[in-house]
């Protein structure tokens, strides 16, 4: 699918310096540990037709997909030569005209894929309805309303090990995304398992009775837990009170999902500030 092509002088030397993102880490997660009942044959909600190509034309036409071979460099037909393969259409919500999505890579020389959603409905400028690095992950479709909820992961690159679970919507005609973070790598440079082979989603909240550390694995780690940047396994604290799902057990330490009650305390792993209503997965001891 990706062709390479040759350009010259400072812009080359620029988009490698800007756009090169080596390394991607623990790209393949089991959907199932992070999707409760969830579906991953993507070819049931994916489609690709005739009708496609005009609408990327538009987009690029009007400069508004952010890829390599824009229009003030290339034409649509150099563009599509190489990207076409990488649209679809999905649709949300029956009663809504589908949007396109586009999954792969932006630039020549990335090492992580994207999801773009776009809605050509939208007026120029506002047609851009989600952008984030990562993969498909899995897909579940309400019985009742048959509206479409689509989950993608963004996983990391370089140094870091943070991820993240989209959860998108299609909401008053325009696409909702919220999050939830976890953190692992597979170097070998950080201790693992950072979540079970199997979970059981139960519908049941918890309540912490009291203080509790969480962790990205089963243990107590308090030396070369993430080589060169944390001697500990620790994630972060969750207070007494906190709200959080149980999803799996190991060995007597749980695997959970907090919705809520982090500490106001610094961290390597995170910010707390940005992670006050963001659900954050990881260990605790029973």
């Amino acid at each position: 699918m990706r062709k390479l092509f040759l350009f010259l002088g400072f812009t080359f030397v620029l988009s490698q310096l800007i756009f090169s993102q080596e390394n991607p880490t623990l790209v393949e997660i089991p959907h199932e540990v992070f999707v409760n009942k969830g579906a991953n044959n993507f070819d049931k909600i994916l489609i690709q037709n005739q009708s496609i190509k005009e609408k990327v034309k538009k987009l690029h036409a009007f400069d508004e997909l952010g890829h390599e071979l824009t229009v003030r460099t290339n034409t649509f037909e150099e563009y599509w030569e190489t990207y076409s393969e990488s649209w679809y259409l999905i649709q949300f919500k029956k009663d809504r005209p589908p949007l396109l999505l586009f999954k792969g890579y932006k630039f020549y020389n990335d090492e992580r894929e994207f999801i773009d959603i776009f809605d050509i409905e939208q007026p120029q400028g506002k047609r851009l309805q989600f952008s984030e690095v990562g993969r498909l992950l899995a897909y579940k479709i309400n019985p009742h309303t048959k509206e479409l909820v689509l989950f993608t992961h963004k996983y990391p690159c370089c140094r870091s090990a943070s991820h993240n679970i989209y959860t998108l919507r299609q909401i008053n005609n325009k696409i909702v995304q919220n999050d939830r973070f976890f953190v692992g790598r597979d170097r070998g440079d950080m201790v693992g398992p950072f979540f079970p082979d199997t979970v059981s989603h139960s519908k049941e909240f918890e309540r912490l009775k009291e203080r509790k550390a969480l962790r990205w694995s089963p243990a107590v780690v308090e030396k070369d837990a993430l080589i060169g940047w944390s001697p500990s396994n620790l994630i972060i604290h969750y207070n007494e009170g906190a709200l959080y799902k149980v999803l799996g057990e190991q060995d007597g330490w749980q695997f959970v999902l907090f919705f809520s009650g982090i500490a106001e305390e610094q961290s390597l792993m995170l910010n707390y500030t940005n992670f006050l209503h963001k659900g954050v997965y990881g260990w605790i001891k029973k």
